[in-house]
């Protein structure tokens, strides 16, 4: 996951940039990102954290001080605590008091609203302000839905999710929409991506997690085009 979004930051960085070069700093940046997201995603899924010591969680850190160095600038700013501490609250209240996780639309919405927060909002008002491009919003929610059809066996019986009130093939389609909607706002062959879109749905039963992928393809297309 860390290598997705790393690859994928550093492109959004450089299809933002109105240079013709690749900075150093949007690669420190991307670096930041891409772990401090990677250590979030593995805990939320995994909960490792509750089965290591005080040493071990300590190297949690790591990827914290590599991302409060990378946006160093940004430090003295309220809004940059003020958006940091709003993600802190939503990871904290995704599985305990409000519980967020089992509220079908409004996690999907949470999830896509962190992810833009993180790879969007802070990079953009950290100077990249065409990186604040609403489009990349239903990216984020598309794959947060992909991952709710993918877990359908696992959450039955437990949480309701958008993808188990609409069901899974219907389901794929929405995901299959927003990804299409987004590549026309994004300027990609929406109509090949979406017809390839389609038979890979009905014909190409792909493994858990395959959609994340389209982070890192998306990233390394805007790293070279």
């Amino acid at each position: 996951m860390a290598a997705y979004v790393i690859c994928f930051s550093a492109g959004l960085f450089s299809w933002g940039s109105s240079f013709a070069e690749f900075e150093h700093d949007y690669l420190q940046k991307a670096m930041g990102q891409g772990w401090l997201i990677a250590l979030v995603y593995l805990g939320l899924q995994t909960k490792f954290y509750l089965n290591t010591n005080w040493l071990h969680k300590i190297h949690f850190l790591a990827p914290v001080a590599l991302y409060l160095e990378a946006y160093q600038f940004a430090l003295p700013f309220l809004w940059f605590w003020s958006l940091l501490l709003l993600q802190f609250i939503l990871i904290v209240t995704y599985e305990e008091w409000l519980v967020w996780r089992k509220i079908p639309v409004l996690k999907n919405l949470l999830i896509a609203a962190m992810w833009f927060i993180q790879l969007n909002l802070i990079p953009g008002l950290a100077g990249h302000a065409s990186l604040i491009f609403a489009p990349f919003f239903i990216f984020y929610l598309a794959l947060s839905i992909q991952v709710d059809i993918e877990d359908l066996d696992e959450d039955a019986g437990k949480i309701k999710t958008l993808a188990s009130l609409l069901g899974k093939e219907t389901a794929g389609y929405l995901v299959i929409f927003l990804l299409t909607f987004f590549a026309f706002f994004i300027g990609l062959p929406w109509v090949w991506i979406m017809l390839a879109l389609i038979v890979l749905q009905r014909e190409f039963p792909l493994p858990k997690r395959s959609y994340d992928a389209l982070l890192f393809l998306l990233g390394l297309y805007f790293l070279l085009r």
